[in-house]
């Protein structure tokens, strides 16, 4: 599979995130506890079609439910600290990691805001589970010994909620959309 596929499938639960969440908008680049920008070494693979964007990027709202998102921003990459998968091996070789696995999609937990809400507004099921599938092959030289490790690929974004016109504070959500391959030898 290429690196700009996604594949989208299933429904669950989400799980709450715990992270320090500002009040205002978050700065650029902000990731919260637990997840991680991909650095140059990461190699991303999305698993199928492009996410759809929200609405109305910038300032969603209001509902009937008296919500709003304002400061909408994203979608950005960043990668989960739950290990998918691993594997390891002896030089000279070529490790190949076939990862198929069902990850939640994420909502902070810093602000309470009605979850289908944010869902209808960014256009994905926050409570949802969806599928990640990806392949990655590393060429382990001779006297070396090489790893892969695999990690969820989220789409991010950022916002500040809303209710009845009060800002409640800024908030996150992710939906997962491929995989993240950390590759080295030693």
């Amino acid at each position: 599979m290429g690196a700009a596929a996604i594949l989208l499938a299933g429904a669950g639960i989400a799980s709450a995130a715990p992270g320090s969440v500002p009040s205002d908008a978050k700065p650029s680049g902000y990731v919260p506890d637990g997840f991680f920008k991909p650095a140059e070494s990461t190699v991303v693979m999305r698993s199928g079609g492009e996410t759809p964007l929200p609405e109305q990027p910038g300032e969603i709202g209001p509902a009937a439910s008296g919500y709003a998102l304002k400061n909408v921003s994203g979608p950005g990459e960043v990668c989960g600290t739950t290990k998918l998968q691993k594997t390891s091996g002896a030089g000279k070789t070529t490790l190949v990691m076939t990862v198929s696995k069902s990850v939640s999609a994420e909502l902070s937990a810093e602000v309470s805001v009605d979850a289908k809400f944010v869902s209808g507004k960014l256009g994905f099921k926050v409570t949802s589970t969806y599928g990640v599938e990806d392949q990655t092959r590393y060429e382990v030289p001779k006297g070396k010994y090489g790893y892969i490790e695999a990690y969820p690929l989220y789409d991010m974004w950022t916002f500040n909620v809303y209710k009845d016109g009060k800002n409640k504070g800024a908030s996150w959500a992710m939906k997962p959309v491929g995989v993240c391959f950390n590759q080295w030898t030693e």
